[in-house]
């Protein structure tokens, strides 16, 4: 009876510790696949059609759209600092292709919060940073600079600032293991529990930014969602959603909040109202 008391004490305690590692390992295969979708939806999850349908059949190239801000941005194609012409994305969205891999960046000041929530960035322009993620730069709202490892930094404290930061650093999040280190390293994911560490993620992974956005602005804390139509099993076409909870950290800047409850994935109806599209 001894010998079978002690061990039914060992397995009690045992337990739960397996449970917490079960737990977390669920965890861990839960987000990786989750991020296999985001980098699937990064990647193919924008449609022609989109384009059309956001911007109108005689839209202009989305490339420094503000006349009075976009000086510094035709400054840095004069400087060649980017190859000597840009290309089209499989899209037909323009893609400028910096000869730094981390990319160029366009402005070193930032633009005055004072502008409304769907207001965009002025000056955007798609950077073909690292040799295959397509991430927009802008003129008014950063980045201003890069982290040593090259992830861009330097994002303005306004809506449109939280939607740039959070388009490079949920791309990076998306874009294989070894992108996700350079994130990590950079400190612009928050990740607590450590779920990151279960990822799973091919290196060099193509990323490019989600073309719809919406924005729930707060100084503090800013709710960004990226969107792009998809057809669903049933036939109909909705719009497939990632949101990206991002708070602010002084003397840090924007940080996803990947251990946040608003993480996560859903489906709105095309006639959802409160979608941009900035680039």
């Amino acid at each position: 009876m001894t010998e079978q008391n002690t061990t039914d004490s060992t397995n009690e305690k045992n337990t739960p510790s397996l449970d917490a590692e079960n737990e977390r390992a669920s965890s861990a295969t839960k987000l990786t696949i989750g991020l296999a979708a985001l980098a699937v939806i990064v990647v193919v999850g924008v449609v022609v059609s989109l384009v059309m349908v956001f911007r109108g059949e005689d839209a202009e190239p989305l490339v420094s759209l503000d006349p009075s801000t976009d000086n510094g941005a035709t400054a840095q194609l004069e400087d060649l600092q980017f190859m000597p012409e840009p290309v089209f994305d499989k899209f037909n969205r323009v893609i400028y292709l910096p000869l730094e891999p981390n990319g160029v960046i366009l402005s070193d000041t930032l633009a005055s919060p004072n502008r409304p929530a769907d207001q965009a960035p002025s000056g955007v322009m798609l950077q073909r940073i690292h040799g295959n993620m397509d991430l927009p730069f802008s003129t008014s709202d950063g980045p201003t600079g890069f982290t040593d490892n090259g992830v861009a930094i330097g994002f303005s404290r306004t809506a449109q600032g939280a939607a740039l930061a959070a388009a490079h650093y949920i791309g990076y999040v998306a874009a294989g293991d070894n992108r996700v280190e350079m994130v990590t390293q950079a400190k612009r994911v928050s990740d607590p529990t450590g779920q990151l560490s279960g990822v799973r993620l091919a290196d060099n992974t193509p990323t490019a930014a989600m073309p719809m956005v919406n924005v729930t602005f707060h100084p503090d804390l800013t709710l960004v969602k990226f969107g792009a139509t998809v057809e669903r099993p049933t036939g109909a076409t909705e719009i497939r959603v990632v949101k990206i909870p991002v708070v602010w950290r002084e003397g840090t800047g924007w940080v996803v909040q990947l251990d946040s409850s608003a993480l996560g994935g859903e489906f709105e109806p095309v006639s959802s109202e409160g979608w941009q599209q900035w680039w």
